[in-house]
């Protein structure tokens, strides 16, 4: 994007605000899926070894939810549609909003996706329970599954956000 004609841009402004909270908002992604999982498999946090697993689990790569983060940044630039700025009478910058916008809405995104059991199993499996042999790009595409079925859009690289359908009964 070496051509912007228009700087002020609200999309310009809030890439560059998803860009720049991505680090800290996949640790509190990762944080949300440990609430998640003892929420939907461990609601009464009796000890056994993967309940430990999970809570004593402190991640170091974050890249592998970097193409889930890319989808519900995407999905979260549709959702709200408009590209023109509002007026801010508060006197903060049209950053600071979309800093925190973004970060409540992708928290409130991975909240509703902790709910549902593949979505869960799918990033533990990707973190807690990753071992060099088994492939990643099975447990990213559960993941995104449970993205398109849930938001009932699906991203494309080359025709962008369409409606989804989901294929099972």
């Amino acid at each position: 994007m070496s051509n912007r004609l228009f700087l002020l841009d609200k999309n310009y402004i809030l890439k560059q605000a998803q860009k720049d909270q991505r680090a800290s908002l996949q640790l509190r992604l990762m944080e949300i899926v440990k609430e998640g999982y003892f929420l939907v498999y461990n609601p009464l946090r009796l000890p056994d070894t993967t309940s430990e697993q999970v809570r004593l689990f402190q991640t170091t790569e974050l890249d592998v939810f970097d193409e889930l983060y890319d989808i519900l940044a995407g999905i979260y630039r549709y959702q709200i549609g408009d590209n023109q700025l509002e007026l801010l009478f508060d006197g903060s910058s049209h950053y600071d909003k979309y800093v925190t916008d973004w970060t409540e809405a992708f928290c409130a995104y991975t909240q509703e996706l902790c709910t549902k059991k593949n979505f869960i199993l799918a990033a533990l499996e990707l973190t807690v329970f990753r071992s060099p042999e088994k492939r990643i790009e099975l447990a990213q595409n559960r993941m995104k599954v449970a993205i398109f079925e849930h938001f009932e859009l699906k991203v494309y690289k080359h025709k962008g956000i369409q409606a989804y359908k989901s294929k099972s009964a």
